[in-house]
Order: C-alpha cells, then structure tokens, then sequence
C-alpha cells in the first residue's frame, strides 16, 4: 500500500459510517475497541494484522462500562432504537463486580471473575453475529456488492457455530495496511467516531441532553478507581506533583499521563498525583516523552502494591505499548505539553 493508504483507508471508513442510519452503536464501539487495539502494536504499513475476537470483546466491555450508569435524572440511556442486548448484559454485570470491589471491567479481568467472563462469553456471541458480520455493510438497504475493507468477513454469520470460529481460530485478521492506518490516524478517526456516537444516542433518547456534558460521560475516565488510588500515589511521589514537584495539596488531581482520550487505559501505570494547576493545565494534551517515559520507569514492585491494596491493575504493558505507537506515530511539530504554560514541538 502507498503512503496515501491510510488516509484513504479512513476516508472510506467515515463514508461507511455516514451511510444510511444506525440502529445501535456496536459498529462504532468495535472499531473504537479495533483502534484502541492497533494503537498498542506497531505493524508494518503494509502488514495484515491479527485480532482475537475475544480481546475485541473486552475492549467494547470497557466502552459500554462507563455508558451503562444513569446519566444525572435520565437513567441508562439508550444504545439502540430497540433494546440492546451488550449494554443490559454489562450493566446487570457491573453492580455484581463492583460488590466485589472490582470496579472496572480490566481488574475483573485480571483476576480471573468468573461472572466477568461469562459476561464475556457472552457479549462475544452478540459481537460475533453483529456487528462483525455486518460491519463493513453500509447502512443503505439497496447497496450491493463486495464492500469488505477492513478484515475479510466472508466467514462470518449470523448464525455462525463454534466450528466455524474454531477455523479461523477465533480471530479477524485486518487487511494489508489497515492496522497501521489506524494506528497512525487513531487522533483523527477516534474523534470523529465519538461525535457519531454521541449524536445516535441524543436521536436515541428522547429527553433533552446537553451534548457537550453528554461526551464526557460516555467517554470520559470513570472517577471511581481515580478516587482510590489517590493516597497510596501520593505517598509513592512523597507528596509531591509528579510534574513540577511542588507539595501536593490536600485534595490532589489524578492525572492519565498519556491521555485518556488518546487510548482509554486506566491502569496504574498511566496514573500519576498531580497539583490541581498542572493538571487542568495539561488537560488532555499529550506530554513530552520525558514525561510519560518517567511515569513508565517506576518501580514495578511500588505500582503492583498500590494495584494489590486498591485492586486497579497495573496495565504497564499496554501502556508502554501505547505510549510507543503514539509517540512513533506523531508528526513533527505536534504541541506537547512540557509544564504549565509551557510547551514544546514534537520533534524539535
């Protein structure tokens, strides 16, 4: 594939998704989840690329996780102009867990819950049937034609047995070019995909919803396992802001070092305390490599205590391996945030 690939490949992928009108958001929660996926492996511009189906499922788990809480008066909102099957399967789920002091679905994971993996088993199955068999079908009824893109669906059904997943080893294999497409233009594409989802739930929900508060809380960080690991980051930095070192004030801010927005990793790893002032000031701006590199280089022994005493896993190779693909995958010249009011070109 020539260098104009990728952006060719997401130039097709918005012209799919703004074809025809959605019934439910699958499609858009299993590309974020493919995304996520890509930006975490570096593969060749040209590379096909293999994806578990069950490493998917988790990652849509996670999307739908934070979206399943009632949203202020509203209640569970919406997912589908009919009734959702994966959002009532996880939030029947969520309450089971977070009894459990499990609060998001990749502490559930780590530790092996069965009720997590039946969940998963679950939500796999629905994946399966759709949206992975009609993924790279346009909406429009009246279209016709081969119109695969992305990974060859030829095998899939909507009645597919475990036979025929056991044969193509329970996986989908994305086409030459399209992992690294995705990778390199993850900061563009994501985005994009949140204002679609965020308008099918407004069309979806028929009360009044601010769509700017809206956005936050279908993909902002869930607040809950930011509050517990508060005091135990705030005796690993002895006090002070990982950033500019001054003493942390009483109420401390709990910052996602590579920004949430970018990959939605929260884990231990990508967590640091900061002054309130550093932390709205670097909001959800990618900082300097030094930055991340640091938070990456702690002690393992020190993060794998605070995950064992707050049960929030560690995640540090996801981390690092994100921190790879977006660091590599930016251009010259990109603002990286280096302190408050303080920034610096990538590249220079």
């Amino acid at each position: 594939m020539d260098h104009q690939a990728p952006l060719e490949f997401a130039q097709r992928l918005v012209a799919l998704l703004e074809t025809g009108r959605r019934v439910s958001t699958y499609k858009l929660a299993t590309l974020m989840a493919m995304i996520d996926v890509c930006v975490e492996n570096e593969v060749g511009p040209e590379a096909t690329f293999a994806i578990p189906i069950s490493e998917l499922t988790h990652r849509v788990i996670g999307y739908y996780w934070r979206q399943v809480r009632p949203y202020a008066e509203h209640g569970i909102l919406h997912q589908s102009s009919q009734k959702a099957a994966i959002p009532a399967f996880i939030a029947h789920t969520r309450p089971i867990l977070q009894a459990k002091k499990l609060h998001t679905p990749e502490a559930a994971r780590e530790v092996g819950d069965p009720d997590y993996f039946s969940l998963v088993n679950k939500v796999q199955r629905k994946l399966i049937h759709n949206p992975l068999t009609y993924l790279q079908t346009p909406n429009a009824k009246s279209f016709t034609g081969t119109t695969d893109f992305i990974f060859d669906s030829s095998a899939f059904s909507n009645k597919m047995t475990s036979a025929e997943l056991d044969a193509i080893g329970w996986m989908i294999v994305l086409k030459p070019g399209v992992a690294h497409a995705m990778r390199e233009l993850a900061g563009l594409i994501r985005p994009v995909i949140e204002i679609m989802w965020t308008d099918d739930v407004v069309r979806w929900n028929r009360h009044e919803l601010e769509t700017d508060d809206l956005a936050g809380f279908l993909f902002g960080s869930d607040r809950s396992s930011l509050a517990v690991v508060g005091p135990h980051l705030r005796d690993l930095q002895n006090n002070r802001c990982f950033y500019c070192d001054t003493k942390l004030p009483k109420t401390l801010h709990i910052d996602h070092v590579i920004p949430f927005s970018k990959v939605p990793l929260d884990g231990i790893a990508n967590y640091v305390a900061a002054d309130a002032r550093c932390n709205l000031d670097k909001s959800a701006t990618l900082p300097i490599r030094e930055h991340t590199d640091r938070a990456l280089a702690r002690d393992k022994t020190d993060l794998a205590s605070i995950s064992e005493h707050t049960r929030v896993p560690v995640l540090l190779t996801r981390t690092q391996k994100a921190s790879a693909g977006i660091y590599n995958g930016l251009p010259p010249g990109v603002p990286l945030w280096v302190g408050r009011g303080s920034y610096s070109p990538f590249g220079a």
